[in-house]
């Protein structure tokens, strides 16, 4: 069974993980929800009480990212990745690598075409002329 490269899939996973949870973490915190959001997550448990207490949403951010990186890895090592992605509600971070993973192989970023830059020469000199009469016609008035 081939594996190779699934450790930088792996730290992809744990790196969009933490921000969608910082994300969310946020909008609970804002809705005075935070603490009930970790709960829900399973995140609260094994996030230490006076951190809990101060309800700082700086350290809670921290430690949550922390308890989620150290989950996500026991379930890959389990093998229920995916099942743990779903119950935190987290599953699409998945289908994102795969995704980008689909459309890294074998695809060539297009070449620009050289008339769309011949146009837009094109279009900048006209521009230019145009400002041009408007100074002219603005000195006469004058």
């Amino acid at each position: 069974m081939k594996h190779g490269g699934f450790e930088e899939r792996l730290d992809g996973i744990l790196t969009r993980a933490a921000l969608r949870l910082q994300e969310r973490m946020r909008l609970a915190y804002f809705r005075g929800e935070l603490i009930d959001y970790l709960g829900k997550l399973g995140l609260k448990e094994e996030i230490d009480e006076a951190i809990l207490e101060r309800e700082s949403l700086l350290e809670l951010q921290d430690e949550a990212v922390l308890v989620l990186a150290r989950k996500i890895r026991y379930a890959r090592k389990q093998g229920y990745l995916k099942d743990y992605l779903k119950q935190v509600n987290m599953l699409e971070i998945l289908y994102l690598e795969k995704e980008k993973q689909a459309a890294g192989k074998g695809s060539l970023k297009p070449v620009p075409k050289m008339h769309m830059v011949a146009k837009e020469n094109r279009d900048s000199a006209q521009i230019a002329v145009d400002r041009e009469m408007r100074l002219q016609r603005f000195k006469l008035i004058k």
